[in-house]
């Protein structure tokens, strides 16, 4: 097993004098103390708080992460409801995620956070996630929607996602592992930290990396490889004092190198073969920084008043270099360029046309392409985000009469910003390789979207009796500027002022029985844009309804919701044709409707005189997402839509099964996943195969042992019957999803 990364190498070195480190013995008045506990960073407030919780959240604590040790969000999602993600390129590296019908496209209808702390590029002006926090480092994910969400912002239109990130021990201690599998897939993670009475502080490092599963035509690496250091350093005043300060601070670096593309396939080449890559993808890559700062400061008095402050700043610079299309042309005269007489989405649709097979032979390698209009456009995009802020939130607890308040008030300001630089180059193809023709072109866009944003909130949890009552209200005011650089610094300003209410309530029927109801309004901003100064925001009315159950070893949750939207928004991305990257389109009414559904039982059996476990756990979610209003549009998701239509890539049906048997240091799980076809464009009726993805069915193992309470080992297959599906044609054509995978990983905890 190979880790050429020194950044590992060098916390390795350093976890034996860490774990060396003399242990401090403290006293504490157990009469008063401040105690700081992992709850702080849980916005569900954990598993217990969950089940009274007056709207919809799930919690996946460390030991479900652990279960199948998957490095990929999409997976860890499957086993919530209400969640849905599309595919693109098998590990999970840039993730499409979506909630209660809201569009997986790059995660940007949602609401991500690390430690509650917002985490995308640029959360108002790009907030597509090229960006994702590593879920390998994760102690647990939190996923939460309806009311409870307004909270947080800005999205509230599905629903919000929280990453929590390794938290300094309570005690020295820290954890190895590492993990070897399939298509030289690999994965080191290390941390180390210790508590006293006074400060704490943990050192971490992640490596994941993999040779990838797909095939280059001339036989070039299409792996990756991620690189993950964390710092946290806590100082904190006597845990005992009548006014406790603890002042934490978090400092963080990773980066990728990926041989990705935005490039995929024919459907008779899919068909033939689902893991090759076409030679014109050849010089396709991602490389990205990432640079993470937190300041966080807690007064809490003896009174229950907590305050919290806290700065962040978050900076990522990426430069992806990708196969465009075929020779485009441009606008500025001195640019002497000759327009293809195709696109690649032309060729991967109809690659026997009469035009359209020569330039498949080119794109494919076949045959040499040196002419003006035949060379391929190789573009690099560059964008350097900026995702700053500062927020205060007061927290008090008091009682009047009967009824227990739990109040939540806070101030958030906030900045970001993304600089596009659209470079491009053109290549020959000689012999199945790209050469460069050796001229220096313009760029070809240019621009920057920035955004501000003044937030406030305030919340009101109530308990009285049997019930609990959660009444909230957002406010958002948001400027933006977007500025073309390349049309003497034309810039257009426009402006979002919004009111977020929300409701929830909980009622305790019996000791088991639970129900709740729901509603708030969803907004998701609409963002600097060029040209779009009728761009409205996203908003919807969102209702749920359900009931909770819970008795000794069996829970279950069934929710139904309804959202309804005045405005469906969309954004463009480089791969979208027709529309410059940022451009806002408008989509009219639609409704969204379905149930969320999950169960869990854990029953004891006596197998052979042998007490065992055998968990029986049921996840399914059914959705109906159709628009309510005809228009044309020139966003190639949605084209010319009629009323009635379905919205794209919303899965009908999603089912999880997972089942298997428990011992007292060991386990062995299945876990079956089930995802219906789903339409890749808006439309009704009977569908054409070439316009939708396939279904899938994948079952996964992983067998569990845990020795000497210390030592951890494990192995999974993932995708055991080596299922192949078309997962989604979008960037530009068909894309598999991920083939069988075994890994093997040990781990030892001190």
């Amino acid at each position: 097993m190979k880790y050429p990364n020194p950044l590992m190498s060098s916390l390795l070195v350093l976890l034996p004098a860490i774990s060396n480190a003399q242990t401090v013995e403290t006293e504490s008045n157990e009469d008063h103390i401040h105690v700081v506990e992992m709850n702080e960073v849980l916005i569900t407030g954990g598993k217990d708080d969950i089940k009274t919780l007056p709207g919809s959240a799930h919690i996946l604590d460390q030991q479900e992460l652990e279960k199948f040790n998957y490095s990929d969000i999409h997976q860890v999602l499957s086993s919530t409801p209400g969640v849905y993600v599309r595919n693109e390129d098998g590990y999970g590296l840039r993730p499409n995620i979506g909630m209660r019908g809201a569009p997986a496209e790059r995660s940007q209808k949602i609401t991500v956070m690390e430690d509650g702390i917002l985490i995308a590029p640029a959360p108002y002006s790009a907030p597509s996630a090229y960006y994702f926090p590593n879920v390998s480092r994760m102690e647990s994910v939190e996923v939460f929607k309806g009311p409870v969400a307004i909270k947080y912002g800005p999205n509230t239109v599905g629903g919000a996602l929280n990453m929590v990130s390794t938290q300094i021990p309570e005690e020295q201690g820290g954890r190895v592992s590492a993990s070897y599998g399939s298509d030289n897939y690999r994965k080191l993670h290390a941390y180390a930290g210790d508590s006293q009475e006074n400060y704490g502080f943990l050192v971490e490092g992640l490596t994941l990396a993999a040779d990838g599963f797909k095939e280059l035509d001339n036989h070039q690496d299409t792996g990756f490889e991620r690189n993950d250091l964390k710092m946290k350093f806590r100082i904190n005043s006597d845990p005992s004092a009548a006014v406790y300060h603890r002042l934490d601070l978090t400092l963080g670096y990773s980066n990728e190198h990926s041989n990705e593309t935005y490039l995929g396939l024919t459907d008779q080449d899919f068909d033939q073969d689902p893991y090759r890559r076409y030679s014109g993808s050849q010089l396709d890559n991602m490389d990205w920084d990432h640079k993470q700062m937190n300041l966080s400061h807690v007064m809490s008095f003896d009174n229950g008043l907590d305050l919290t402050t806290r700065v962040y700043r978050n900076d990522f610079t990426r430069a992806w270099e990708k196969l465009e299309d075929f020779r485009k042309n441009t606008s500025d005269p001195n640019d002497p360029w000759l327009n293809a007489p195709v696109s690649i989405t032309d060729v991967l649709t109809n690659p026997t046309g009469d035009i359209e097979q020569l330039y498949y032979q080119i794109l494919t390698g076949e045959v040499d392409a040196t002419q003006e209009n035949q060379r391929l456009d190789v573009s690099t995009n560059k964008r350097d985000y900026i995702s700053q802020g500062i927020d205060f939130s007061a927290s008090f607890d008091w009682i009047t009469g009967d009824v227990d308040h739990a109040i939540e008030a806070g101030l958030r300001l906030h900045n970001d910003y993304v600089e596009r630089d659209h470079s491009v180059k053109a290549y020959n193809m000689i012999d199945g390789e790209m050469v460069f023709d050796g001229i220096n072109r313009p760029d070809r866009l240019v621009n920057k979207g920035e955004s501000t944003a003044f937030a406030a909130f305030v919340k009101d949890e109530l308990t009285y009796q049997d019930w609990t009552i959660t009444a909230g209200l957002r406010g958002e005011m948001i400027d933006y500027e977007f500025t073309d650089k390349l049309d003497d610094n034309e810039s257009n300003d426009s402006s979002d002022k919004i009111l977020i209410p929300g409701l929830g309530a909980f009622y305790q029927l019996t000791d088991s029985l639970g129900f709740l109801v729901g509603v708030n309004k969803g907004f998701t901003p609409s963002g600097p844009t060029s040209g779009s100064d009728d761009l409205d925001p996203e908003e919807s009315i969102n209702w749920e309804y359900g009931l909770r159950f819970n008795i000794e070893d069996y829970s279950l949750e069934a929710i139904g919701f309804f959202s309804d939207y005045s405005n469906l928004t969309g954004r463009c991305r480089t791969s979208d044709t027709g529309c410059d990257a940022g451009d806002g389109f408008n989509g009219g009414e639609a409704e969204i409707s379905g149930l969320e559904f999950v169960s869990r039982w854990n029953p004891q059996a006596n197998i052979a005189g042998v007490a065992l476990r055998v968990p029986v756990n049921v996840t399914y979610t059914y959705t109906e997402a159709i628009f309510q209003s005809s228009f044309n549009s020139s966003f190639s998701q949605w084209g010319d839509v009629t009323k009635g239509d379905e919205l794209p890539y919303t899965p009908e049906h999603q089912v999880r099964l997972e089942s298997g048997l428990t011992g007292d240091n060991w386990d062995f799980l299945v876990a079956l996943k089930y995802t219906s076809e789903m339409r890749e464009k808006a439309g009704q009726g009977n569908t054409d195969d070439s316009e939708v993805t396939d279904a899938l069915t994948v079952i996964d193992l992983a067998a569990n042992y845990y020795f000497q309470e210390n030592w951890h080992f494990q192995a999974t297959v993932e995708n055991l019957m080596d299922e192949e599906a078309l997962v989604a044609r979008r960037p530009l054509g068909a894309r598999p999803n991920k083939p069988r995978t075994v890994i093997a990983s040990v781990a030892y905890n001190f």
